[in-house]
């Protein structure tokens, strides 16, 4: 069901808002069918983190209300990420610190479906207004690009993992998420659906952001033959297949978490810096937000270069240390890391390639000071350019290690060569042994007087014995002069 919210700003709730009027309001936006009333049994998770990248661990609004008064009171800048959020802590947050329902609605809104991958991309952003010295505080105007304190962000997922039928089953099914989202199956393309980030500025020092939980699939609805793994795509660029964000390390083989995605994020205490230094002697009371398309490139960068860094540290771990000792297993464990780094090549020179003119120009002038900007300056396309030049050489550091990794097998091999040649050694000297003894022993048939009173003497069995150790000595000694003169005389040539 898609539900579409004017956009139009109501008043803020008042400071005497309870949790029980708060969601009654937000019902009154029509809200309620995303079910702020039912019970799914979809789980809201929480990450809270400060400016010193401390988490907080969070189980209750109540907890969340009060650890984040604490952090405001000492000056501290904070992140709240919430997945699937439910009614109680919209109910709870909205109440506490006068969130305009409007926040909460929108998030739960879905646009068409023939309009997902066409979103608006009306920027209308005043260059003079992006610089950052653009004269005193009391003649600053308030930058076009600052929408206001609440942004969306719309993405699509592909499941290209996915068999056809997984669409009518998650029809069916109760959905992880309270609130329900479309899915769909068009042509040629994978099995969709849609997502929304959401976020806003609560008070001055906190960033709160909403994201839905991953889709999880019996394997009954998994292609067997596909290898391939989730996307998720915001279509904020120049072409139609919009910026893919990066899988988070630490997501399984068929999910893809937003929330953890948002984590990796939140790791980088610079991350903090960009998100907070909106002219903070300026703007900054208005709450504005850092606005949705170039947050889209921010993140996409960090995933980007967090990726980079972890294709890095294990394919040097395996050319400095496993490939000392090398196991078949290796080969197959390269060949992954070398398909990882071509699909982040491709995604990295195709985002290049479609960065909006508005996003570039709203990094070069307004991101311009500050020793923690020279990592997205001097453009975005700019800095993927130095993501892709840095792929490239991890890329030839790739194939040195399947060079090396080839001739340490073949000194294993060689190793194992010489292991077997020192075995053999050692049984031709046994043979030496018991050959003669046991072609005495065939000959004679042990039959002897001393035995059974018939036959040969036993004397004759050793004087045998003798003269054939003598004949196989004169054999090797011959055959071994004859190999030594031969490779005498090959090392001549």
């Amino acid at each position: 069901m898609n539900t579409t919210f004017q956009h139009t700003k109501i008043a803020v709730s008042s400071a005497t808002d309870t949790p029980k009027s708060y969601l009654s309001r937000l019902q009154s936006l029509g809200v309620g069918a995303w079910s702020l009333e039912t019970t799914r049994p979809g789980t809201t998770r929480v990450f809270y983190t400060d400016d010193k990248s401390r988490q907080y661990p969070i189980d209750s609004p109540a907890g969340l209300i009060e650890q984040a008064a604490k952090l405001a009171e000492s000056r501290s800048t904070s992140i709240c990420v919430i997945e699937n959020i439910s009614a109680e802590w919209i109910a709870s947050l909205g109440a506490a610190w006068d969130i305009d329902p409007y926040f909460f609605a929108t998030h739960a809104e879905n646009r068409d479906q023939d309009d997902l991958w066409h979103p608006s991309l009306n920027f209308n952003w005043n260059s003079d207004a992006l610089n950052r010295d653009s004269g005193p505080s009391s003649e600053a105007s308030r930058p076009s690009f600052l929408g206001g304190p609440i942004e969306y962000l719309e993405g699509i997922f592909q499941y290209p993992q996915l068999l056809p039928s997984a669409v009518d089953w998650l029809m069916k099914v109760p959905p992880p998420n309270h609130v329900r989202r479309l899915y769909f199956k068009e042509g040629k393309w994978p099995v969709q659906s849609n997502t929304r980030i959401s976020y806003c500025r609560p008070n001055i020092s906190m960033y709160l952001f909403l994201v839905d939980a991953p889709l999880e699939f019996p394997r009954s609805f998994l292609d067997p033959s596909s290898s391939d793994l989730p996307t998720l795509r915001f279509p904020y660029a120049i072409n139609t297949g919009g910026v893919e964000l990066q899988r988070s390390l630490s997501d399984s083989q068929n999910n893809y978490s937003v929330y953890e995605v948002l984590k990796t994020f939140c790791q980088h205490s610079w991350h903090h810096k960009l998100l907070f230094d909106l002219r903070s002697k300026r703007i900054d009371e208005s709450h504005n937000v850092i606005p949705g398309p170039a947050f889209i490139y921010l993140l996409a960068s960090c995933l980007w270069e967090e990726k980079l860094r972890y294709l890095d540290k294990e394919i040097k771990y395996i050319s400095f240390q496993e490939i000392r000792n090398p196991r078949l297993e290796t080969n197959n464990v390269l060949h992954d890391r070398r398909e990882d780094l071509a699909r982040l090549k491709r995604e990295l020179v195709r985002a290049a390639m479609h960065v909006p003119s508005e996003v570039e120009k709203y990094f070069e002038t307004y991101w311009s000071g500050g020793a923690y900007y020279s990592r997205i300056t001097p453009g975005v396309s700019e800095h993927f350019k130095r993501l892709i030049e840095d792929t490239s050489k991890l890329e030839a550091f790739l194939m040195e290690t399947f060079t090396l990794f080839m001739s340490s097998i073949n000194v294993q091999d060689t190793r194992l060569s010489m292991d077997q040649s020192q075995r053999a050694s050692r049984l031709t000297i046994l043979a030496f042994i018991y050959v003669p003894l046991s072609f005495v022993t065939g000959v004679f048939g042990m039959n002897i007087q001393q035995i059974n009173g018939s036959g040969l003497n036993i004397w004759v069995c050793f004087v045998a014995l003798v003269a054939v150790v003598f004949l196989t000595v004169a054999v090797f000694w011959v055959v071994k002069l004859l190999g030594d003169r031969k490779a005498t005389n090959d090392s001549k040539v």
